[in-house]
């Protein structure tokens, strides 16, 4: 028989613009969307080889309420795939100290808290380290913490104490954002291991001239979490200005990694190095943010996300012109993870 094989005709799918999966030998074609995707009108696109004609045609709008039939013909025989979808969680949780967002000590946290409820709307929602639980977590696709503190870098006692929850919800599948001195949460899971996490600040932090930036790496995910920054050179954009800083950084040292330090951290430890400071991100010496893929028994995402100057509120009471960039990298990380 001339034309492409019958049994593995369809060589891509996406969905929403989001590669779904492709099982030849049972017929079926499954994706996950993000919660709250309106499933009855999808945009459908597919690649297939020269000669291979798809119906419904690559780029129409499918109604995927109910498993929707798409037959594919290479002028010989044809075959016919059934596209089943499921929508993910679609809650994004914000864990403080506080009863409620009110009576989170830090001023940081509290306005990242805000920020996040703002942004999210309905979909948000807040639990105090005490009321964490499985139940708490119920449709809950994305997890944020935010944490900063003078003095100690060590996790907060209430929130170690649920440590198994969180353990759990990240194993199975969920999703972190973890800011600042949170960024040792990611340690604490057992995700990492490195031991290179040793950058870390907790002073009081004082006035600063300088103004401080994050450089990205140019690379696939990193220009999906840097989308739509406020730029000042390719890959290079400001998050504080001029004033006080507090400088609680917690990144990763990268030093003792002599042979391509980012591709190499990704190599061990399936965790992508994404930015370091703007005057850093060349050499590679250090990561202040880094996407930790699925990885043995981990099957959740983290992002963590370490860079000091990153503040939420500024302690002079001064108006930070660079804070939309902070805001825009959370916000891009928490939607990177919605949709995984």
């Amino acid at each position: 028989m001339d034309g492409p094989s019958v049994l593995d005709i369809v060589e891509d799918v996406t969905i929403n613009s989001k590669s779904a999966e492709i099982d030849h030998l049972s017929g079926t074609i499954n994706i996950s969307l993000a919660g709250g995707t309106d499933l009855s009108s999808v945009v459908f696109e597919a690649t297939v080889p020269d000669g291979v004609t798809v119906t419904p045609a690559s780029g129409s709008s499918l109604d995927l309420n109910s498993p929707t039939q798409v037959v594919v013909s290479n002028g010989f025989s044809e075959r016919t795939y059934m596209v089943h979808a499921t929508l993910l969680p679609s809650k994004v949780a914000f864990l403080g100290d506080g009863t409620t967002i009110v009576e989170i000590a830090d001023d940081d946290v509290k306005a990242a808290a805000q920020w996040t409820e703002a942004t999210y709307g309905t979909d948000f929602i807040y639990i105090s380290f005490d009321e964490l639980s499985d139940e708490a977590l119920n449709g809950v696709n994305v997890i944020v913490y935010v944490y900063d503190n003078v003095g100690t870098s060590d996790q907060p006692a209430a929130l170690l104490e649920k440590l198994n929850v969180l353990s759990k919800f990240y194993v199975q599948g969920g999703k972190i954002v973890a800011g600042l001195l949170g960024t040792g949460l990611v340690e604490e899971l057992g995700r990492d291991n490195s031991g290179l996490r040793n950058i870390i600040g907790t002073g009081e932090g004082g006035n600063n001239p300088d103004t401080w930036g994050v450089g990205f790496t140019g690379s696939e995910v990193a220009n999906i979490i840097s989308a739509g920054l406020d730029f000042y050179a390719p890959n290079m954009a400001y998050v504080i200005d001029a004033g006080y800083k507090e400088d609680h950084n917690a990144l990763w040292n990268l030093g003792s990694i002599t042979n391509a330090p980012y591709t190499t951290f990704n190599s061990l430890y399936g965790a992508e190095p994404i930015a370091a400071w703007d005057w850093a991100v060349g050499g590679q010496g250090f990561a202040g943010i880094i996407v930790w893929n699925p990885f043995d028994r981990f099957e959740g995402y983290i992002i963590t996300i370490g860079i000091g100057g990153m503040e939420w509120n500024m302690n002079d009471g001064r108006d930070n012109p660079y804070l939309s960039n902070v805001h825009k990298i959370y916000k891009n990380s928490i939607d990177y993870l919605l949709n995984k």
